[in-house]
């Protein structure tokens, strides 16, 4: 999937990897990393609160392991705009490659631990932190908020030559979407199956030429004999289920969140919230997200919790090719 000269392809029909554990040692990332460099177009990894994000990706590219990268979400809370900015051009600068870095802000109980209250507007905090990372990117000055004193910044020029940095939102819902549209280069999606994306949110973030790239992150689990899917399904998604602003999107979603947690799990099966199959039929679904217009898949390996990364991994190498084959054009047979 990956381009010749090492960055991702411009068209769409992109196939991502992400590891969606919060490290303890970097090591843990590299097999991961190795797969997205020689089968996928980038590596994502999110927020992370035990190694730092952007410390365990600069350590897997001093191993000489330099697939591109993709970061999302940071959590808002932690970072300050201006840093944000350095963070994520240090990294494009260190890879030789394009960066994607996508930023949220985080649940309201995350944002009051750390500000001592929740955002009074979600939507106009991260307004302003995304048109200022994004300016600060591009040479501008960042009109960086400090209390109720606003002060200029750029970035130093010395790294001007970096490759680029496409900024982006997670979007769960069509405000956020409405935002990502008008401000953003990247839309980030998670826990949205293909017909909620056509029908809430694709139309919200446009159809021409401004309309940010979209990415959704697709959790997939490989039906093998002996393996408890739904298992693994409630271990993979368990955590953001008890997150109301996921609970909100996956029930305007049309999926249930009532009954056990067996019977959640199948829902989000059944609604192609996560996808369960052999390879190939995953990659059918995935084709599914690119027919409705998603750039980019992020392929979330949805038994690492529950079996372990050779497992995992043994899932993304089958479901990567099988969706390598998918994203070519078919060639008509010649007489």
């Amino acid at each position: 999937m990956a381009d010749p000269v090492g960055g991702p392809r411009e068209s769409g029909r992109r196939v991502g990897v992400y590891y969606p554990l919060q490290p303890r040692d970097p090591r843990q990332l590299a097999p991961f990393a190795r797969l997205a460099a020689k089968s996928a177009d980038r590596l994502w990894m999110g927020q992370s609160l035990n190694l730092d994000t952007q410390q365990t990706l600069a350590y897997l590219l001093g191993q000489g392991i330099s697939p591109a990268l993709g970061v999302g979400v940071s959590l808002m809370p932690l970072t300050h705009p201006y840093q944000a900015a350095v963070a994520a051009r240090s990294l494009a600068a260190l890879s030789g490659k394009p960066l994607t870095a996508v930023f949220g802000a985080g649940s309201p109980a995350f944002q009051r631990a750390l500000n001592g209250a929740p955002y009074d507007s979600p939507l106009g905090v991260s307004r302003e932190y995304i048109t200022t990372v994004s300016r600060l990117l591009k040479g501008a000055r960042g009109e960086v908020r400090d209390g109720d004193a606003t002060a200029g910044a750029r970035l130093d020029p010395t790294l001007r030559d970096a490759p680029p940095v496409e900024t982006g939102l997670g979007v769960l819902r069509e405000r956020m979407a409405r935002l990502a549209a008008d401000h953003a280069d990247v839309a980030l999606t998670w826990l949205a199956p293909p017909a909620y994306l056509r029908e809430r949110l694709l139309p919200v973030l446009g159809g021409g030429e401004r309309r940010p790239r979209v990415v959704s992150v697709v959790h997939v689990v490989v039906r093998r004999p002996g393996r408890d899917v739904l298992g693994a399904v409630r271990l993979a998604v368990g955590n953001h289920l008890s997150g109301p602003h996921y609970r909100r999107a996956l029930t305007a979603a049309g999926v249930s969140l009532s009954g056990s947690d067996q019977d959640i799990a199948r829902n989000l099966v059944d609604h192609g919230v996560v996808l369960v199959g052999t390879a190939d039929e995953i990659a059918s679904n995935v084709s599914r997200y690119w027919a409705v217009g998603i750039d980019e898949v992020v392929l979330n390996p949805g038994v690492l919790v529950a079996e372990g990364p050779v497992e995992a991994l043994r899932d993304l190498l089958e479901v990567t090719a099988a969706c390598r084959a998918a994203a070519e054009p078919q060639m008509e047979e010649t007489p």
